[in-house]
């Protein structure tokens, strides 16, 4: 029972921390795209930008995925183990 209560609080914390990484990258990129809409870098701002800015966004939610499946496989491998 005490390590599938270390696992899951393995997984917890990893999941979090990743978590905080990704809205941090995503929180940056938005940061990044209003600043030029609101300095008035019209180069910068356009509808090709975006479709970045979203694809960005989206690239950010599927690495999160990844990581927690990551996470995921690694608590059960140290549970087969012990």
């Amino acid at each position: 029972m005490i390590k599938l209560i270390d696992a899951a609080r393995s997984l917890l914390e990893a999941t979090v921390s990743s978590g905080a990484t990704r809205v941090e990258n995503i929180h940056g990129l938005v940061l990044d795209y209003a600043r030029g809409y609101v300095e008035g870098d019209k180069e910068g701002v356009d509808r090709d930008s975006i479709y970045q800015l979203v694809r960005d966004i989206t690239a950010e939610l599927g690495g999160f995925a990844d990581d927690v499946v990551d996470v995921g496989e690694d608590v059960r491998e140290t549970i087969k183990r012990k």
